[in-house]
């Protein structure tokens, strides 16, 4: 998908502190996402889905506040694949700062 290898380049370049910001976001989005499975009967499946996705992406926030951790293509993989989970108005406006 032409869209996720934009994100990944886009995340790939942004600079550390825009960065940050940006996983913040998809995270606080991912946690949003993650509220709609609460009345759903069949919401086991979604609510691990989304888990996993907060755990990948906040994991990656943490271990980049550290200025000398790289920002590698599998962090971009793994940040690309949680934010797939993501409406796209919010993919749009969360990594709208480096396009």
């Amino acid at each position: 998908m032409d869209d996720m290898n934009n994100l990944q380049q886009r995340l790939m370049t942004a600079d550390r502190p825009t960065l940050l910001v940006m996983l913040a976001e998809a995270i606080h989005e991912l946690t949003i996402r993650a509220r709609y499975f609460y009345d759903r009967t069949d919401a086991l499946g979604g609510m691990q889905e989304t888990n996993e996705a907060i755990h990948h992406v906040s994991g990656h926030l943490r271990d980049l506040i550290d200025p000398i951790e790289p920002t590698t293509a599998s962090r971009g993989d793994s940040i690309v694949t949680a934010s797939e989970l993501l409406p796209q108005r919010a993919i749009t406006r969360i990594y709208e700062f480096t396009a």
